[in-house]
Formats: structure tokens, sequence, C-alpha cells
């Protein structure tokens, strides 16, 4: 079984797949940035934004 999973991970294309999330990442910033911020996402560690009381 481990075999399988180190074969497994040593045949993937990590230059591949840390481009892909790095694209990932400044896809997300760049979204962030380009709306407003009602429909902006948190960021990690980020506190939660309350609703204003009535």
């Amino acid at each position: 079984m481990m075999k399988k999973l180190s074969a497994y991970l040593k045949s993937l294309n990590w230059k591949f797949l840390l481009i892909l999330g790095f694209a990932c990442f400044l896809l997300a910033i760049v979204n962030n940035l380009r709306v407003d911020s009602a429909d902006s996402v948190e960021w990690i560690g980020s506190q939660p934004i309350m609703e204003k009381p009535e």
C-alpha cells in the first residue's frame, strides 16, 4: 500500500500543480479586489463581518 502511494506521489506533475495553485491564489486576490465589500470572500484569519443591528 505504501509503495503504491509513494509511486503515485512521485508520478504527479508537481510543477504543474504548484503553478495551478498559484494561479488560483492570484485569481482569488483579483476577484476579491474587483467585487464590492459585501460580496468579497473572507480571508483566512479575518474577523467575520457582523450585520448592523436595526
